[in-house]
């Protein structure tokens, strides 16, 4: 078995993501199992790669991770987001209600519509074939986003953001949908989420509420799930808040699921990897990096025992190949 390795999508990679799309449960926004929806993100980010970007204009840099021939997963990084139509999400503030007269004092959370990451980048898109789990390739999709991030600085704008699917119950039912948004986007929340997947967040926009909604008149239900990560997205929730990102009060509109965020300089990985020549050789029982070499098209990952010799990186034949990088070359790793 070959080395797995990170590259730009292209569009002959539709039929595989349409699959694991399919596989993935929904609710991701950005990896939508409806191939009419999907088709135009994938041809969108593929050309992303191949339009010789000078900074973040909105750009999709999805990629995928191929072994053996075979597509197993996806991650993507946004360069900036809602630069047309608006990023939007609630962020919990909270307010005081006093009466002097009642001696009274009440503290009570708000949902108060904001676009306070439009601009921002994003990282998202993260999903891994059921056949390929267990063998830290999760781990492996989501840094290769941060390296990524590395190694095209100009293309990507501070701060960075990622959003998480929100909780759901074992029926299928999301409270907090059904008790906020479905009563101003009068449909089913698989409708609305294809939707936006579809038609870009315009009709946020046009039919959230435009007014602060206080939680008091939400259901216990709903209430309990702000900000909470759905059961599958609390590893890559955990594996965010590792990397250094933070949960600030700020949750989707649709099923108030976590938004997280940090300053570039702050991801660990960004902070922890180096730049290296590249020595080619028999790094034997080395330990284990994450490596990157590339610009945009020719931008790649891999994971592959490393041993550093001096100033440089010695890598073997086999990394090098997934790298597409030669002796004297550049490579950037951080351990893993």
């Amino acid at each position: 078995m070959s080395l797995a390795f990170m590259r730009p999508v292209k569009r002959e990679d539709f039929d595989a993501i349409l699959e694991l799309a399919k596989v993935s449960g929904g609710g991701m926004t950005n990896l939508p199992s409806d191939a009419d929806a999907l088709r135009p993100r994938v041809e969108f980010a593929a050309d992303s790669f191949t339009g010789n970007p000078t900074e973040p204009s909105g750009e999709v840099y999805m990629m995928v991770l191929e072994q053996d021939g075979k597509v197993l997963g996806t991650a993507a990084v946004f360069s900036a987001v809602g630069l047309e139509y608006g990023f939007v999400n609630y962020r919990i503030n909270k307010t005081v209600h006093a009466s002097k007269q009642l001696k009274k004092r009440v503290e009570r959370r708000l949902l108060v519509p904001t676009h306070d990451f439009t601009g921002a980048s994003e990282v998202g898109s993260l999903f891994l074939s059921p056949e390929a789990r267990g063998g830290g390739f999760g781990k492996f999709l989501a840094k290769a986003r941060y390296l990524f991030i590395a190694q095209h600085r100009n293309l990507v704008a501070d701060p960075v953001c990622a959003e998480l699917r929100g909780w759901r119950a074992p029926d299928g039912k999301q409270p907090f949908w059904e008790s906020l948004g479905k009563l101003f986007f009068d449909m089913e929340f698989e409708d609305a989420d294809l939707a936006n997947s579809a038609m870009g967040n315009q009709i946020i926009s046009d039919l959230m509420p435009r007014h602060p909604i206080y939680v008091a008149l939400l259901p216990e239900a709903a209430k309990a799930c702000l900000g909470k990560p759905h059961d599958s997205a609390l590893p890559a929730y955990n594996m965010l808040l590792k990397e250094g990102f933070a949960f600030n009060r700020y949750i989707d509109v649709f099923d108030g699921g976590p938004l997280v965020d940090a300053r570039i300089d702050d991801l660990k990985t960004v902070k922890e990897s180096r730049l290296y020549p590249v020595v080619i050789g028999d790094p034997g029982e080395a330990p284990l990096f994450l490596m990157t070499a590339g610009y945009l098209q020719t931008f790649r990952v891999t994971r592959a025992p490393a041993k550093i010799d001096g100033e440089a990186m010695m890598i073997s034949k086999d990394a090098a190949q997934r790298l597409g990088v030669k002796a004297g070359d550049e490579l950037r790793a951080v351990k893993w």
